[in-house]
């Protein structure tokens, strides 16, 4: 039945749009009023709407809009001056999660294999959450919004390469390596070449182009872009940031933003943010499990604070810029979720423990967007000018 999909829709835009109400009012994060309504309307509470392949596919177009405006939003000039701070940020937000999930997960399993899992999946960021918070604060274009997308593009790099490392998990060889990172290479080349392609043809037609349709040719260019990425075998999202880059640069930047922004905020992003809650089956755990959960969650958010807050520190930013953007890169999403899931499906973990790393995921993503609002109101108040006393 096709047409159940309509009804589906209607209620995940419906009890989004209400929950981003309520929690804009509190001064909340509205991308955790999308989180919950997943919840809600999901098999964990209502059991109205479930996953399915059509909503699979909505979400996915969701992430290609989300990352390619965050690539609009960032200075290209800015992001490669730099690459090398964003790799190291990445990169240690990458080994510190990795040994801390390895290491608390023995708590609950002494499976070396789940062990891994474990660590694996808290080394991924979903820059796609943090940016709506970003976005709210009016911080996307601050050093510490720029270092938590630069760090992010990385982070998915590096999230991809475990990734295939987890499904070439029965026969992993030093040639697999290779291969991996020879694609990376060689779509960074062609990536590159296009971007120039694109850019020189945007400039060039910008008289012949008529500015209505600019978006048009943009969303054409991203989802392309989306493609290629998959093609290599490394996440669409980096194709889609690539693309958003390429283009900020453009005159029509501003008027493709503007379009853009408009459908992805409507339509696609309430789907992907409430199809991350519609994965939680159920909520029934022990009480240790429960436990175990919390824990595991506080340590995801913490060894991102560490690993991500020391790299920032090792590349000069200050401390309490250093901390945001290990709060930033807390967030856990798309890749987290592919691992878990890839997982699963090659019989490396157990379907408890997949559902108990996703219940971890979703406190990680309700907690972080509230964290990094935070952060940066405590800094606006603490730059309020002190009242005068008076003598």
């Amino acid at each position: 039945m096709t047409h159940i999909y309509f009804l589906e829709l209607g209620l995940i835009i419906l009890l989004v749009k209400f929950l981003s109400l309520i929690t804009e009012k509190f001064h909340i994060p509205k991308v955790l009023g999308a989180l919950l309504a997943g919840v809600v309307l999901g098999p964990a509470m209502l059991d109205i709407v479930h996953t399915s392949s059509f909503l699979n596919v909505l979400s996915k177009l969701a992430v290609i809009f989300i990352m390619f405006l965050a690539g609009m939003e960032t200075r290209l000039k800015s992001f490669i001056a730099g690459t090398k701070k964003f790799a190291i940020i990445a990169f240690a937000g990458v080994v510190v999660p990795l040994a801390f999930g390895v290491l608390f997960s023995t708590l609950h399993t002494n499976n070396f294999t789940e062990n891994l899992i474990f660590g694996l999946v808290l080394t991924s960021s979903s820059v796609s959450i943090t940016i709506e918070s970003l976005i709210e604060l009016k911080k996307m274009k601050s050093n510490v919004g720029l270092a938590i997308l630069g760090a992010g593009v990385f982070d998915d790099l590096i999230g991809v390469f475990f990734l295939s490392m987890i499904m070439h998990s029965s026969n992993l060889t030093v040639n697999i390596f290779v291969i991996i990172l020879a694609k990376i290479f060689l779509f960074t080349l062609l990536a590159s070449a296009i971007g120039f392609a694109v850019y020189t043809l945007f400039t060039l037609l910008k008289k012949l182009l008529k500015t209505d349709d600019t978006p048009i040719y943009a969303i054409a260019y991203a989802l392309i872009m989306a493609f290629i990425a998959e093609a290599f075998g490394l996440s669409g999202i980096i194709g889609a940031y690539i693309s958003g880059l390429v283009l900020g640069t453009t005159d029509n930047a501003k008027h493709i933003k503007k379009q853009v922004d408009s459908i992805s905020n409507m339509f696609f992003e309430p789907i992907f943010f409430a199809s991350i809650g519609l994965n939680l089956a159920s909520l029934v755990f022990s009480f240790h499990e429960w436990i175990f959960i919390f824990g595991f969650a506080a340590v995801a958010i913490a060894s991102k604070i560490i690993g991500n807050g020391l790299g920032a520190r090792i590349c000069g930013y200050k401390k309490k810029d250093a901390l945001r953007i290990g709060i930033g890169m807390s967030a856990r999403g798309e890749v987290a979720l592919i691992m878990l899931e890839a997982a699963v499906e090659f019989g490396l973990i157990q379907v408890q423990a997949f559902s108990i790393m996703l219940v971890a995921i979703l406190i990680v993503d309700f907690v972080a967007p509230m964290l990094l609002n935070m952060s940066f109101e405590k800094a606006k108040k603490e730059d309020e000018p002190k009242p005068i006393e008076a003598v």
